[in-house]
């Protein structure tokens, strides 16, 4: 593997066989066309289904995927590994497995870079139950009240960060954090970093899998809402 890149895409991944493979796909087809040194980052956290063998058959297609398997960590602790092992590349862009939204906004993303530190695709529309939505709009107004009001989408899984701001970004952050990009836009918003905000909405293709609400998400919402104020007192 090369020392450096101008990209690294950190995907973590948990039982996604049904999208896994036509997103590494779609996203190779994107990141050629701009075009951009990179590498796929997966984080398979404990997966129990085909998601694996589907990766590794893969790798043999994407010489620029590279895959790490970690024991069930949770979705939150896996993009912390992800981000960690990606600090050699200069941007780091983060996605989730699910391959719920449009690639072709990437494009905007990078065509801005040059101005901004911190950039992020804000979900439209969610596809979500209403009770995940309402913690959704909790977590907003928690760092709109403690750090300021710059982002409304504050856990969006499609956001491109400078690594020259990421790495100090993440010093504070435990490594078993529900939500590490809740914490992440924290503080680039309080330190006021150079944020750029583009609307982002749903494919229309292939499988599309609602967020629900259960006991695990729950129990970590409570966490992400202490872990949140506790990193407020640590800046």
């Amino acid at each position: 593997m090369a020392t450096y890149y101008e990209l690294a895409v950190v995907i973590p991944v948990f039982n996604e066989e049904k999208n896994v493979g036509e997103l590494l796909k779609d996203w190779q087809a994107t990141l050629q066309a701009i075009p951009v040194s990179y590498r796929f980052i997966i984080i398979n956290d404990g997966s129990t289904d085909n998601s694996l063998p589907i990766l590794q058959s893969i790798a043999g297609q994407i010489p620029q995927l590279e895959i790490h398997t970690q024991a069930n960590a949770g979705h939150g602790p896996a993009i912390l590994a992800g981000y960690h092992l990606a600090l050699y590349a200069e941007w780091i862009f983060q996605i989730d497995s699910d391959h719920q939204h449009d690639p072709a906004v990437f494009a905007t993303l990078w065509k801005n870079r040059h101005e901004f530190d911190f950039l992020l695709g804000e979900r439209i529309q969610k596809n979500a139950s209403l009770p995940r939505k309402w913690v959704s709009y909790s977590s907003a107004l928690m760092v709109r009240l403690l750090y300021g009001n710059r982002v409304k989408d504050v856990n969006s899984p499609y956001r491109l960060m400078r690594r020259a701001l990421l790495k100090p970004a993440m010093a504070g952050i435990p490594p078993g954090s529900f939500a590490p990009n809740i914490l992440l836009t924290a503080w680039f918003v309080f330190f006021k970093v150079k944020i750029f905000t583009t609307p982002l909405g749903n494919r229309t293709e292939g499988f599309q899998r609602p967020s629900k609400m259960n006991f695990y998400f729950l129990r970590g919402c409570f966490q992400s809402i202490f872990q949140t104020i506790l990193f407020r007192f640590r800046l």
